[in-house]
């Protein structure tokens, strides 16, 4: 008798048209239907999620509910595609809690979980990068890293210096340093660094001396960072084809007088990023023109940013959020998908939510962030998103998931991990 794929298995994020031309092929196993109500209800048939195209996925959850868990599912499933999907894709993770390098040790703490779903642990393949001024602390913890990465001086405007050290134009050494990295640029063109900087500001006639001093030495804490150098790493060692990386700015999370330098990370690298497959797009539509398959050297890009309310704030000014806005409203056409997760989806920008493709909620109970999601809310839901959470069994990974493509929702359990959860809850016990 044959087997009826379609009633064991169903396909989020791919149009019915695309399912009947490739079926499974490009798609990650992400978690099984909820059948039932209760607290340990009957699951039924898998659910799958398209990898192949660029997507803007929201994922969002209160605190220990599984929404990073979720987002580590998802990159698991990157390392399992066939040989010439992978490929064509680079993963990009920005790490802002530092939990993902666990990614790379197998799940072996809960093997009955997995065996209960007829999986095994496995490592993923992905390699962590770290700001080379902080290799040493993760090399001291036995934490396993892979290589650094820096940023290139020039490569920062003025106002993204501002930005950088939380000036704006009311302040004179805001007003200083986009100045001399202006006349830098003039003069040397782009192979400077913070040294060049603090001698330009040094000579500069029309600062005052301290304008000039409070410049200085923002300077040389930066220099100190061990992030920002003449030569910095180049968008095409950090996208690489078939490759998970991970970028750890967890050291940056509460560093006094650094609270602007994971924003600098992402706001550079979704800008080179950006303009990098824009132009390798072209280059494959010219291929596809003459006949030939589409291909290029820069694969197409998935970012996935943990914490994305820092980086998207609704009411506040980032130096990233013009980019990653960029990504959500026009990153489909050059082969960008955008993975956002928050736990607050008030504070997340409403561009990011009414634009994402396909949502991913695990129970919100905060009034605020339901009524955010709620702007969301398309014309074949019969209900309000409370509702739903209303009837979500209330343990740990248990979600909704809303498809624009297919318009439809479902009521999923996400799998276990195949790799280790370093994201679970500390504890003052030692087993």
């Amino acid at each position: 008798m044959a087997i009826d794929l379609a009633a064991q298995e169903s396909i989020v994020g791919r149009a019915q048209k695309d399912i009947d031309k490739y079926g499974a092929e490009g798609t990650g196993y992400i978690g099984k239907v909820v059948m039932s109500s209760g607290e340990n209800p009957v699951l039924g048939r898998k659910i799958r999620m398209d990898l192949a195209e660029p997507h803007v996925v929201l994922i969002c959850g209160k605190r220990g509910y599984g929404k990073s868990y979720s987002m580590a599912v998802l990159i698991e499933e990157f390392a399992r595609l066939p040989v010439a999907l992978q490929n064509r894709i680079s993963v990009i993770v920005i790490d802002t809690v530092g939990i993902f390098w666990s990614l790379k040790i197998p799940n072996r703490l809960r093997t009955d979980l997995l065996q209960q779903w007829d999986l095994e642990p496995q490592a993923t393949n992905a390699r962590v990068l770290v700001p080379a001024g902080k290799m040493d602390f993760y090399k001291t913890k036995g934490i396993p890293v892979d290589g650094s990465f820096t940023l290139k001086a020039s490569e920062l405007s003025g106002i993204e210096w501002m930005a950088l050290f939380k000036l704006t134009w009311s302040d004179p050494e805001g007003v200083l340093v986009t100045r001399v990295v202006e006349r830098l640029r003039e003069q040397v063109g782009t192979y400077y660094g913070i040294d060049e900087i603090i001698k330009a500001a040094q000579d500069d006639t029309e600062a005052d001396s301290i304008a000039k001093q409070a410049l200085i030495n923002r300077l040389r804490i930066a220099k100190d960072w061990g992030l920002i150098e003449k030569t910095g790493t180049r968008v095409s060692e950090i996208a690489k084809a078939g490759v998970i990386t991970i970028i750890d700015v967890s050291a940056y999370r509460q560093a006094i007088g650094m609270e602007g330098t994971r924003d600098i990370i992402v706001a550079l690298l979704g800008k080179k990023l950006f303009e990098e497959r824009m132009l390798f797009r072209k280059e494959e539509e010219v291929k596809l023109i003459k006949g030939e398959r589409r291909e290029s050297e820069m694969p197409i890009v998935w970012l996935f940013i943990d914490e994305a309310h820092m980086f998207m704030p609704k009411d506040e000014e980032n130096i990233a959020l013009t980019v990653l806005l960029e990504w959500v409203r026009v990153g489909r056409q050059p082969g960008l998908s955008l993975v956002l997760a928050t736990q607050r989806p008030e504070k997340l920008h409403p561009d990011s939510i009414s634009q994402c493709d396909l949502f991913i909620s695990h129970r919100l109970t905060s009034q605020s962030d339901i009524k955010a999601v709620e702007a969301m809310r398309p014309s074949y839901m019969y209900k309000g998103f409370d509702k739903y959470y209303d009837e979500m069994p209330k343990g740990k990974g248990f979600a909704l998931i809303l498809d624009d493509n297919s318009e439809k929702l479902w009521f999923v359990r996400i799998r276990p991990r195949f790799s280790w959860d370093a994201g679970v809850t500390a504890t003052a016990f030692t087993e």
